[in-house]
């Protein structure tokens, strides 16, 4: 990294070994179960890693550092993997590249965005792990507002108050505690309700409109609420925001 290149780190300790924690940033079905919608990896030095968030929103990332249970490197993202004291790991997740100038905005996204992710890896690995997950979600098209109304009208949409950071939060839909709560970015924590499920609430950037969503990771035989989740989300953000 040159002296004017910045990057976004989060570190994370997770109550697992190095080679569990491995296993859910190197396979597919594995990175499924935490991050995007869909993944498939050709392991390796020189494959790749191809996500997707559905939508159209898919990429293929080539593989430069493959070193099992240590370091794996795609693009400018390195995950660096630690032992950690009897049973425990931590996962540091840095991604590089970014020039002196410029930048706030997206460093800013990265960061509440990465926070966010490796809560939900933390939740999949110490409470679900092993089973795969039923991913809810629903993306209301962008909106003509300011970042902030948009997110603070779609915490209202879903009722869950802004609270901060290991705070417990309850309403009509979701009752939990906040993990990761950076407004007017997003909005995530552990659920109480939903087989202990997991959920982010983010509002994606755009220069003139914003697009409010809400995901959530039901894992087990919760799964079975979610096409009623999807649709109660999709009602409550249309109600909202309008069509």
């Amino acid at each position: 990294m040159t002296m004017t290149e910045r990057k976004v780190e989060t570190e994370i300790t997770i109550a697992a070994t190095p080679e569990e924690v491995w296993r859910a940033i190197s396979e597919g079905e594995e990175i499924k179960r935490w991050f995007t919608v869909d993944a498939r990896v050709n392991p390796g030095p020189g494959g790749s890693i191809w996500m997707s968030f559905g939508e159209g929103m898919d990429w293929e990332s080539p593989i430069e550092i493959w070193e099992p249970n240590r370091h794996l490197r795609a693009s400018a993202v390195d995950y660096f993997i630690e032992a950690r004291g009897e049973g425990e790991t931590v996962l540091r997740i840095v991604q590089s590249g970014f020039g002196a100038e410029g930048w706030e905005d997206e460093l800013d996204n990265l960061n509440a965005g990465w926070r966010a992710f490796a809560a939900t890896l933390r939740h999949y690995l110490e409470k679900h792990r092993g089973k795969p997950r039923t991913f809810v979600y629903f993306r209301h098209p962008p909106v003509a507002l300011p970042r902030s109304e948009v997110f603070a009208k779609l915490l209202r949409a879903v009722d869950v108050p802004l609270v901060a950071a290991g705070e417990r939060f309850e309403g009509e839909l979701f009752r939990g505690a906040a993990d990761v709560a950076a407004p007017p970015i997003n909005f995530s924590g552990p659920l109480e309700n939903y087989g202990n499920g997991f959920v982010f609430i983010e509002v994606e950037p755009g220069r003139e409109k914003h697009r409010p969503a809400v995901w959530v990771s039901l894992y087990g035989e919760s799964g079975a609420q979610g096409a009623a989740l999807q649709e109660e989300l999709r009602e409550r953000l249309t109600r909202a925001f309008g069509e």
